[in-house]
């Protein structure tokens, strides 16, 4: 699924027009037809239209006839100054005049208190509210009819579905411009916009649906912004086939660096991950004092600990990735572990927490490797390496993560809800994974899961939005049955889902 702005929609609806001569007003009633397929009209058959007099507008005119044509009961409300209407839009308007739907106009120009009224009344007898009033292209703050209206539909209605996005939506920022229309259902066309990546836009949002309107395929990868969220084909596609003539040799020797004394969870997590992700053989280096307790618990995995340091470099010169960071702690020790790993191998290095916290003074590390490190922060570690507020970096996931990345030369994996993963020119959002999932030992198996994939030789960018993937969907389907959901519950699920995903790749 693509990821788009109100400028790519702008972008499409003029190449379709001037490049392919598609009509507007064809595209127009492509979204009209689309949108209805979401309208649940075997459910509900009372319907308020509020349209403005753009484009989007025009959609909810279309809408209404479709819904006539449907034996339903249909009632438009035009907000805005009809003077301005859009040439498709008054297409729409006509064709809903002769068809004797019912319609009124709501003008600050005319006395619209009693039209507001009926409005009230109206939607409070209604099933449904299709809000077509702003589109894409909104980015003034909502004021006087306008925001009136807005809050009559917010109080009164039983159910609302918006169009392409809830009025109030800057579609590229997800800045709220004042108010907002509160939508159960947002039928979007062609992209996911941008802006309900930003955490505060959810609650107006509601559940999104991406639907196609006849756009050709050419155009929207010309104007692709190569944004992407992560779908189950792209796994299948990615995720590397198990044949019978394979050795342990073919499925990569991965390095798991973690540990430390009273944190020997996270060691064992990982590396734990790691072979459960199905590596060839791991190797977890650890302290020498917490080398019995995980040897004992890592029936898989072999163990060395800092002391070995020929056995070492021997792992550093053949390993195909390294993980390192989870439970090593925030010292200089770990920083001068980290540099002596990254200036003896050759392989990609995941850097996870306590990697990452002996960042944040020593950048210059991560430009000095460039196209062999993958970071994985969460928002917090992510503040200490940009300097910036976690509010901040909250508000611009995507942007911050772009910017760090393309400057670094590395891939960025920004964990919270809907993850981020980038190199600076492409860019996926994960969307699997829940709340059940947040506690301790998460980050340390997804660690694990990335250092196994890149190492069995997946193509680095597409083993980290595999290894998110498929963490968070095994965290979901546990969260159906379970209120919590712990590192070890994913560790166990990872090789009959990793099944599940190779028998369809055979297929």
């Amino acid at each position: 699924m693509r990821i788009g702005t109100s400028i790519s929609t702008k972008r499409l609806d003029t190449a379709c027009v001037e490049e392919y001569k598609i009509p507007l007003i064809v595209m127009m009633e492509n979204a009209v037809l689309s949108a209805i397929k979401h309208m649940d009209t075997n459910l509900y058959d009372k319907y308020i239209i509020v349209s403005g007099v753009g484009n989007n507008g025009g959609d909810g005119l279309g809408i209404a006839r479709q819904l006539k044509a449907r034996n339903k009961d249909v009632k438009v409300f035009i907000v805005g100054n009809i003077e301005k209407i859009t040439e498709c839009s008054k297409t729409n308007l006509e064709i809903l005049k002769l068809m004797k739907i019912e319609h009124y106009f709501i003008s600050s120009k005319y006395e619209y208190k009693n039209i507001l009224k009926n409005l009230k009344n109206n939607i409070i007898n209604s099933d449904v509210v299709v809000d077509c009033i702003f589109g894409t292209g909104l980015e003034r703050e909502i004021k006087g009819i306008f925001k009136e209206v807005i809050n009559i539909v917010n109080e009164h209605k039983n159910l609302v579905y918006s169009i392409d996005v809830p009025s109030g939506i800057n579609a590229t920022t997800g800045e709220i411009l004042g108010i907002c229309v509160k939508a159960d259902k947002t039928i979007s066309f062609e992209f996911y916009k941008r802006g309900f990546l930003k955490y505060e836009t959810k609650k107006y949002i509601g559940n999104v649906v991406v639907e196609h309107i006849g756009i050709p395929e050419e155009i929207l990868k010309k104007y692709d912004n190569n944004e992407y969220f992560t779908s189950y084909n792209f796994i299948k596609k990615s995720i590397k086939n198990k044949n019978k003539f394979s050795f342990k040799s073919d499925y990569g020797k991965v390095v798991i660096f973690a540990g430390s004394k009273g944190f020997t969870g996270a060691a064992y997590i990982s590396s734990e991950s790691a072979v459960k992700s199905g590596s060839g053989l791991v190797t977890l280096v650890c302290d020498e004092e917490i080398q019995d307790i995980l040897s004992v618990k890592l029936s898989e995995a072999m163990t060395v600990n800092y002391k070995e340091k020929d056995r070492i470099d021997k792992l550093l010169e053949s390993s195909t990735a390294i993980g390192f960071g989870c439970g090593m702690g925030d010292n200089e020790l770990t920083l001068e572990r980290l540099q002596y790993v990254l200036e003896n191998s050759t392989c990609p290095v995941i850097i996870d927490a306590d990697g990452l916290n002996v960042l944040k003074d020593n950048i210059f590390i991560l430009s000095k490797y460039k196209n062999r490190i993958i970071i994985t922060p969460h928002l917090g570690e992510m503040s200490r390496l940009t300097g910036k507020s976690i509010s901040y970096i909250r508000d611009n996931r995507m942007d911050v993560a772009k910017k760090f990345a393309k400057e670094k030369g590395i891939i960025v994996l920004l964990k919270g809800y809907e993850t981020i993963i980038t190199d600076g020119d492409i860019t996926y959002v994960n969307p699997t994974g829940n709340s059940a999932m947040a506690n301790g030992g998460m980050g340390d198996c997804l660690l694990g899961m990335i250092t196994s994939f890149v190492g069995q030789k997946i193509d680095k960018f597409n083993a980290v939005v595999c290894a998110t993937y498929i963490h968070g969907y095994i965290g979901d389907n546990l969260s159906k049955k379970s209120y919590t959901v712990n590192a070890t519950n994913i560790i166990d699920e990872i090789p009959t889902t990793m099944k599940a995903i190779n028998i369809e790749i055979n297929l």
